[in-house]
């Protein structure tokens, strides 16, 4: 059975039970909704989704508020941007998993489902009494994907963590910054997004495990190990040359250090953007030739008999003395300018770009229909993050929207679990949907 208003896909039949929220969690089950399958995302009755406001948590709006906005369906649940994100395709329903009757409910989705997610800290399913082993006894076939900062076993098991944190405890933070000062970070949640992702490729690999061989799965997620797919050859330069990486000329900034390249960094150009920033471009050079080709197009065929760069390993020795000389010539050029006739010839060449330049400019990506229009029955018409992925026999349904609050409570409890018209309005009148 396929949900309301969901795409024909090759995962129609599918059925995901979503306790994720903030960013992390969502991702996963979010990468399979293009795809036809169905996933019922879960609130609580009078505590709903913090993403589904503009960016801003339901913490500081009173009780009394959020239990009138819930049950009208008032427009401030539906504007948070990440809300439209993250839960692109999903259903919605709200469940008290408090009460027994809730908790009896959600049993009985468990039994019809394939797969539970969350991303809650510590053990809270354990808390509920849906224990591994007891998941099992409702559903034989379930696979469960548990999404945490460490993982739900060990002695940081039960650890509160965000994306920002993840990031710290993996080794990240420290790897990103200018040569000699204090590391810079990732920028806001990195490993939400990418440990998201990488969440939802374990829930991709428990379901087939499950459909292959008819038993039930448990993936336990820690996004700070997924991060550290990110710096094997920091943890290699540790154990090879016992470098650490808090040292003077550590972080790198833009220069490669694995395999060293010179040149290999940003270059300010012409221009300013709207907030009266520099314009900049990315340039490398990788190979002889593309060295060779670089100072053709600048006009500097002399570098190429300078002892300082007449080979890679004596450009990264003297790139300090190369990035001033490449500036030089960048300054007075616009940046698509210097990407475009350096491309020409060859050169790993690519314009900085913002996120202003990104969603009104970058020709690739409109091009590739990566913000294609919805409609929305309370926001209206706006354009949304397309599921990047282009598939030539199945490509993804990148119309869908996310679900209004409750708005599949008829389908889940009435046509899923056979519940009648008099049951549905009992059980929300007691404030256990």
């Amino acid at each position: 059975m396929t949900g309301p208003g969901l795409p024909p896909g090759f995962l129609n039949g599918v059925r995901i039970i979503d306790f994720s929220w903030y960013a992390v969690g969502p991702w996963g089950p979010r990468m399979l909704a293009p795809y036809g399958a169905e996933i019922i995302h879960i609130e609580p009755p009078h505590q709903p989704d913090d993403h589904r406001f503009d960016f801003r948590p339901a913490r500081g709006i009173n009780a009394k508020d959020q239990k009138v906005w819930a049950e009208e369906g008032s427009p401030p649940f539906y504007t948070g941007p990440y809300w439209n994100q993250l839960h692109n395709g999903k259903l919605a329903i709200c469940l008290n998993t408090r009460h027994p009757e809730g908790m009896r409910l959600l049993h009985e989705l468990i039994k019809k489902s394939d797969a539970l997610v969350e991303n809650f800290s510590g053990n809270v399913l354990d808390s509920w009494d849906l224990t591994w082993e007891n998941l099992l006894k409702l559903n034989p076939a379930l696979t469960y994907l548990s999404t945490a900062g460490f993982g739900h076993k060990g002695p940081w098991g039960g650890f509160r963590t965000f994306g920002p944190s993840a990031q710290a405890g993996s080794g990240l933070t420290y790897t990103s910054g200018l040569p000699g000062r204090e590391p810079a970070g990732w920028g806001y949640s990195h490993m939400d997004i990418a440990g998201g992702w990488i969440g939802g490729l374990g829930l991709i690999m428990g379901l087939l495990q499950a459909k292959r061989t008819g038993k039930g799965v448990r993936v336990d997620y820690a996004v700070t190990e997924a991060a550290m797919a990110l710096l094997g050859p920091y943890f290699l330069d540790f154990q090879v040359n016992g470098r650490g990486t808090d040292r003077p000329d550590f972080p790198p900034g833009n220069h490669s250090e694995w395999p060293g390249v010179a040149p290999h960094n940003t270059y300010r150009c012409a221009g300013i953007d709207r907030q009266g920033q520099d314009w900049w471009v990315f340039i490398a050079a990788e190979t002889q030739e593309q060295f060779e080709a670089l100072c053709d197009v600048m006009n500097k065929p002399e570098l190429l008999t300078d002892p300082r760069f007449a080979t890679n390993e004596a450009r990264v020795k003297n790139q300090d003395v190369l990035d001033e000389i490449i500036s030089t010539w960048t300054a007075p050029r616009r940046r698509y300018e210097v990407q475009d006739v350096l491309q020409s010839v060859g050169v790993i060449a690519v314009a900085v770009q913002g996120a202003e330049d990104r969603v009104d400019y970058d020709p690739q990506l409109r091009h590739r229909e990566i913000y294609p229009v919805i409609q929305h029955p309370e926001i209206g018409e706006f354009e949304i993050e397309a599921f990047p992925p282009k598939m030539s026999r199945t490509p993804a349904n990148n119309h869908l929207r996310s679900p209004l609050i409750r708005e599949h409570t008829d389908y889940v409890f009435g046509e899923l679990l056979g519940m009648s018209e008099k049951e549905i309005g009992e059980y929300r009148e007691q404030g256990i949907i």
